[in-house]
């Protein structure tokens, strides 16, 4: 079976994150959110109410109009034949630590193929199986593991476990509900704000973090690079050696 290139994808909603699985999955597909269930659906939420298509709200001015038609309710809140069919085969599970991670990677195996029911209609594409990442740096920060020693060993042994079970790996950071700045203000050519929204979201990967686990962080220092002892490395370069960068629909 050829490899199959894993993939970091720009930071995205929750919303996002799942549009992209039910479009993108084969069976089997699981899916690794890296904070508690709870978080997790509150953001889902507020990313649909966010995302949402707005209603137009001059028609109900006019009360002898007639009756207004129903607001536009998102996609994922629409329980089509293929999502219903396409969720069954979609196993999600909560990480709310590394260690937690790491365990489940460990144990992943052919119980993990066999847990979820074959689709029994679904068609060959050009989809592949997926082990779906959703806030991997996110898990790290802040912890004795915030360090490319500790990121390096989580990506490399969710790596190791795609190759072995034949799936695709893909990364997701959450990203906030709105990007900062002044994007929405700027009146210069449409590709170079593109070019200004792109460098936002991606600034997940810019982040410096220490080469070794324990490393210190210093008090009163500016950057992010001048806050650790000892030399730091951007996020970025840490999975560019297992992954492939690229953009999606909602950058």
């Amino acid at each position: 079976m050829p490899r199959l290139q894993s993939l970091a994808l720009p930071p995205a909603l929750p919303s996002e994150l799942l549009t992209y699985v039910l479009a993108h999955q084969a069976h089997p597909t699981t899916l690794i959110i890296c904070q508690p269930r709870s978080n997790f659906l509150t953001s889902l939420l507020n990313s649909i109410d966010q995302t949402s298509p707005i209603s137009n709200p001059s028609a109900t001015d006019d009360p002898s109009s007639a009756p207004a038609e129903p607001s536009p309710v998102h996609p994922l809140l629409i329980p089509t034949l293929h999502q219903i069919a396409t969720s069954r085969s979609v196993k999600v599970v909560f990480i709310p630590t590394v260690s937690h991670l790491r365990a489940y990677l460990a144990a992943f195996g052919e119980e993990d193929r066999v847990a979820l029911p074959v689709p029994q209609f679904e068609k060959q594409g050009k989809n592949s199986p997926l082990i779906v990442v959703y806030g991997l740096v996110g898990l790290h920060r802040d912890t004795s593991e915030w360090s490319a020693q500790g990121l390096g060993n989580s990506v490399s042994a969710l790596v190791e476990v795609g190759e072995r079970c034949g799936r695709r790996v893909v990364c997701f950071e959450e990203r906030e509900d709105e990007i900062s700045g002044d994007l929405q203000e700027l009146e210069d050519e449409e590709e170079e704000i593109e070019s200004r929204r792109w460098k936002e979201v991606c600034k997940v990967w810019e982040q410096r973090v220490p080469m070794l686990n324990g490393s210190v962080r210093r008090a009163g220092m500016g950057s992010e690079d001048e806050a650790w002892s000892g030399r730091t490395i951007e996020a970025g370069r840490i999975f560019g050696r297992w992954f492939r960068f690229e953009k999606a629909d909602w950058v």
